[in-house]
């Protein structure tokens, strides 16, 4: 039905928009899928050879449709200089004790460390900081700095990130915080990155309890903290870059990216069964996604005024590593970028919220910019609908590399068809489960979205009335005053 629809509404598109819809395929998509999320790439962890055999085939793609190489040295890849660290554990000891003796310590298990050096730090005050909802502000510099700060956070906070290295730049002594840890030894960190702070992890349920009958604000608790040097270890990552220049002698000074990344979570080091994290929707759906649409717009006689850039980031789920990276080292000036769509889980449509996502896309930050006008016209052309999910549009605007690139001031929103599914994370993510009708039909509304930006005579723009955007509309404003 989906197919026919679209068909119908052929006659709402321009020329060019019905030739680079018609060049979109689901058989394309679910062939690069079933490769990107096969045993053989063993779950694309970062780093692994499965995730340089994924970059490779990327690049293939690439080179194999015409798209012109953006990466260093006239290649697809813009290396990224990482370090992996691994903490040592023996000798470790963090505790936190109140003057009646009561005392939360561990030796190293259940933690994760984050240091630049040896650290020996013994009886600091403690200032306990909540960030655990929205409206959760920091305290100013003068209450943090060299002190020892007690961390709680939730995950669904939007803006977390920011608010952390708000805090990080405030000069507290050591943070120490609950969260999830990885059963990894070691961690990675680009190699220009100097870590002052250090900063401590744990998944211990004790320390979440005590933490929580702390008062936020100064407390009479005292941290000891004392930890042997990281051993590091240099590697390199890549993000993987291509590019069609636009038409226009003047607007294809400016590009639009269309992006999504191409790691995933590896292989789970424990369980029984099947233990390769295959990430078929997560995101290899997204990739295809980026990869279909550089060969449909590859192949038309007639290039979008703007340039169009393809690129595939490393290291999402360790924290936006590829794409924080790309905006800290812009193969195109961030001022010059018009618009950034990334594309993530496009292929499921049992969305965990229960109701079928057919026919639908929705999108992070769907009314922060101008694009969720272009995506709502687009959809109504093309017979898909575009609509905001009224609870995980703004919360999940911070999950995805979307963020990154919002940071900086770009117009930049994530592209999906569920939010969240029931292989979310799981070994069972298999490319058998997606729907590659739907996402052919969906996809072809995401090319008309593009070819509308890239052929507009202006860029989009932040939504200055929304409330939530008012640190994306400061950065733009920043980065066009230079």
């Amino acid at each position: 039905m989906i197919a026919f629809v679209s068909l119908l509404l052929l006659a709402d598109l321009s020329p060019e928009e019905a030739k680079v819809t018609a060049a979109i395929h689901a058989n394309t998509m679910k062939g690069h899928v079933s490769f990107l999320a096969s045993d053989l790439l063993e779950g694309r962890g970062t780093p692994s050879r499965g995730l340089e055999i994924a970059g490779e085939y990327i690049a293939a793609q690439f080179r194999r449709v015409g798209l012109e190489p953006a990466g260093d040295d006239g290649t697809y890849f813009q290396n990224a200089p990482y370090v992996k660290v691994t903490q040592p554990m023996e000798g470790f000891k963090i505790r936190v004790e109140l003057p009646d003796g009561k005392a939360w310590e561990s030796t190293g298990a259940k933690v994760m460390a984050s240091f630049n050096g040896a650290v020996q730090l013994t009886s600091l005050d403690v200032v306990k900081i909540s960030l655990a909802d929205e409206t959760a502000v920091l305290p100013d510099a003068a209450t943090v700095k060299g002190k020892a700060v007690v961390l709680l956070t939730s995950q669904r906070v939007p803006g977390l990130a920011a608010k952390r290295d708000a805090l990080l730049a405030m000069g507290p002594a050591v943070i120490l915080t609950s969260g999830f840890i990885s059963t990894q030894p070691s961690r990675l960190r680009a190699a220009d990155a100097v870590q002052v702070v250090p900063v401590v992890v744990t998944s211990d349920l004790e320390f979440t309890k005590y933490a929580g009958e702390l008062p936020v604000g100064a407390t009479e608790a005292k941290l000891s903290l004392n930890a042997a040097a990281p051993v590091e270890e240099p590697l390199k990552l890549r993000n993987v870059i291509a590019k069609l220049t636009g038409s226009d002698p003047v607007l294809r000074n400016q590009a639009v990216l269309l992006t999504a990344h191409y790691d995933h979570l590896g292989i789970s080091p424990r369980g029984d069964g099947d233990r390769i994290n295959n990430g078929a929707n997560d995101d290899a759906s997204g990739v295809s996604s980026v990869l279909a649409l550089g060969e449909a717009f590859a192949g038309m006689k007639e290039r979008p005024r703007r340039t169009l850039v393809f690129m595939t980031y490393f290291g999402e789920e360790l924290g936006l590593f590829g794409s924080r990276y790309y905006v800290k080292h812009p193969v195109f000036p961030l001022k010059d970028t018009a618009a950034n769509l990334n594309l993530e889980h496009m292929g499921r449509t049992d969305d965990s919220d229960g109701a079928s996502t057919a026919g639908k896309v929705t999108a992070s930050g769907f009314d922060y910019t101008t694009i969720g006008d272009v995506l709502i016209a687009s959809g109504k052309a093309t017979g898909v609908e575009a609509w905001k999910h009224e609870k995980n549009s703004d919360l999940f605007f911070g999950r995805s590399d979307n963020q990154a690139l919002a940071d900086s001031g770009v117009p930049a929103l994530t592209l999906c068809t569920a939010w969240i599914f029931p292989d979310y994370h799981r070994p069972s993510d298999h490319w058998e489960k997606l729907d590659y009708a739907n996402m052919e039909a969906v996809l072809r509304m995401v090319a008309v979205t593009t070819s509308r930006i890239a052929n507009a005579d202006a860029a989009p723009q932040w939504v200055t009335s929304h409330p939530k955007v008012e640190k994306y509309v400061k950065a733009y404003e920043a980065m066009h005053h230079e």
